[in-house]
């Protein structure tokens, strides 16, 4: 009867360890599948890392190579905007040193025609004689001659002195005007108002049809 329970008892007790035996090895393969899940898991996550970390130099690269792109385009925008400014600044100063010359060479051939006189007598500093000088016009047929200030041929002469002297009638301060020899001839003192200083004597002649014209300018010293 003994016998019976313990063999009862060791049946049992073997039961139970292949029970415990059995649960460890499901609980073990449990745990390496686990862990291998994670472990691939985190592997396949570090690929994807890797994989997204090669492909955004890439991408930086080409984010980097477009900018550079418009950075050299807007550098040859700039080159060209300041290369059209230095050739219309090149433009602008060839017009004017060509202008200039051509104003240079007008008064050159001008001056060249006068004819300038230092000290041609006491008194006088400088006498000039231009044949370009030309008759102001006229609507007389002959000159008054009678030195009325303020008639035609009072202004038509002031004219004329103005002409020569350089000087415009209404900024001229006269200091006689008056014959100079003849009814065709006249001659006039005169200097800019307010600057009695300077004074012109221009010698005037009658041009019939034409009016006064200038004769000589003298410069008082």
């Amino acid at each position: 009867m003994n016998n019976n329970r313990s063999s009862r008892h060791e049946n049992k007790e073997k039961k139970v360890n292949r029970l415990y035996n059995l649960l460890i090895a499901v609980v073990a393969v449990l745990i390496v599948f686990v862990g291998g899940t994670m472990i691939l898991g985190n592997k396949d996550k570090s690929d994807n890392q890797a994989e997204t970390t090669q492909s955004n130099p890439q991408t930086n690269d080409q984010k980097t190579d477009k900018t550079a792109k418009k950075d050299d385009d807007s550098s040859k925008d700039d080159q060209a905007t300041d290369d059209q400014a230095t050739d219309d600044q090149s433009s602008e100063d060839d017009q004017s040193s060509e202008d200039d010359q051509a104003t240079d060479e007008e008064s050159n051939d001008s001056d060249s025609q006068a004819e300038v006189e230092k000290n041609p007598e006491p008194g006088v500093a400088e006498r000039k004689v231009d044949p370009s000088w030309d008759s102001v016009g006229t609507s007389q047929d002959a000159p008054a001659a009678t030195y009325k200030k303020g008639s035609t041929d009072w202004n038509e002469m002031l004219k004329a002195v103005g002409e020569g002297s350089g000087i415009s009638p209404s900024n001229m301060t006269v200091w006689r005007l008056g014959n100079n020899g003849g009814v065709g001839k006249a001659v006039a003192t005169v200097s800019p108002k307010g600057n009695s200083s300077t004074k012109y004597r221009v010698q005037i002649e009658w041009v019939d049809g034409e009016g006064w014209k200038p004769a000589v300018v003298d410069k008082l010293q």
